[in-house]
């Protein structure tokens, strides 16, 4: 479930938190919690007395680890049930493009685990604050989907290229890491929720969605000078030279046959590599070519584009098949159909009625 709360500040404006509590599932959302988010935000967004937006997950473990795909399992096995795979694709993304424009300031909490729609919640608030404990990832290929929440287009926008190497591996982040790509603004100790939380209510709040935005900065500035968090050496920043001469290029087959044949004794790329050889080819040539029609791309369009391939993807065989090998039989021998051609990929991008 999703819960939500009006925290009253000090002058009297509101902040609305939205807390993600599933934590048995990792705060993993469905097709129910999306539409209630989407809900109140838009009851949020017309009500003046709600200057800011906090989204934080139950638990230690997780922001949020993506979306509860046993539950999309089940509806693509059900021709009848496929719609509630579609629907909450579509929902997903317009979340995330809500957010992503929503005029007050949204602090996203970034404790813990943030993959797939998870990250996606994330790269769409306008305060990102990552916590030592947090691995960010985009983990689709590994159970047949792609990259999406807006990723086409967010993971080229991180340094160096390194949002290609996650596509293409479902590779993690770790806070320093997520830091120095771009991917979050400012890191806090895990402990200092309610610090934070706290010190957000004494904020005079003026109702200005800019000079508001300017204040929440500068307070989140101020608190990681005072509390300083302790955090781990990164995994992919001292690798950054290296992985952005490994994706270097627009030739899919030669990027990855350049990680396939790495040698590397450095635990992060052997299991990005290992990630690689394992993964879905429809996944990867997919969220591949997703990648490179998203440049430049309206933000609308991103999400068009991403809720086709989602129709797509509920339909062939290896969205299904991966989550049956992943989490339903857990026998980890997924059986993958042939990577597609390029001209198999446009037609699937192409809008058409969906039984």
């Amino acid at each position: 479930m999703v819960r939500f709360e009006l925290i009253p500040t000090r002058n009297g404006a509101l902040i609305g938190e939205i807390l993600l509590d599933t934590p048995g599932t990792l705060n993993a959302q469905n097709l129910q919690m999306v539409l209630a988010m989407r809900q109140q935000l838009a009851q949020w967004h017309a009500d003046p007395t709600v200057v800011a937006i906090v989204i934080h997950g139950a638990g230690e473990r997780a922001l949020c680890a993506g979306g509860d795909i046993k539950a999309l399992y089940y509806a693509m096995l059900d021709p009848e049930r496929i719609h509630e795979a579609d629907d909450f694709f579509a929902n997903e993304y317009l979340l995330c493009r809500e957010l992503h424009r929503y005029p007050k300031p949204v602090l996203a909490w970034g404790n813990g685990l943030i993959m797939g729609g998870g990250w996606g919640l994330f790269a769409a608030s306008s305060h990102r604050v990552v916590t030592e404990t947090a691995q960010l990832a985009m983990p689709e290929i590994a159970i047949g989907l792609f990259p999406d929440v807006g990723a086409s287009a967010w993971l080229g926008e991180l340094a160096d290229g390194v949002g290609r190497f996650l596509l293409l591996t479902a590779s993690r982040l770790n806070a320093t890491d997520a830091l120095a790509a771009g991917a979050a603004d400012w890191a806090l100790p895990a402990a200092s929720f309610a610090t934070v939380r706290e010190a957000m209510t004494e904020l005079g709040w003026l109702g200005q969605p800019h000079i508001d935005a300017h204040m929440l900065s500068q307070l989140i500035d101020a608190l990681g000078g005072a509390l300083q968090p302790t955090l781990p050496e990164g995994n992919w920043q001292p690798l950054r030279a290296q992985v952005t001469e490994l994706v270097a290029g627009d030739d899919l087959d030669t990027i990855v046959a350049r990680i396939d044949a790495l040698q590397s004794d450095h635990p992060w790329l052997q299991n990005a590599q290992m990630q690689l050889r394992a993964g879905s080819p429809t996944s990867i040539a997919l969220g591949w070519a997703l990648a490179q029609r998203a440049v430049g791309m309206a933000y609308d369009d991103v999400v068009a584009m991403e809720t086709l391939a989602a129709q797509h993807a509920v339909r062939y065989s290896d969205f299904r098949e991966g989550v049956r090998a992943r989490l339903i039989d857990r026998d980890g021998a997924p059986q993958w159909a042939a990577r597609p051609k390029a001209s198999d990929i446009e037609t699937w991008l192409v809008a058409r009625n969906q039984k």
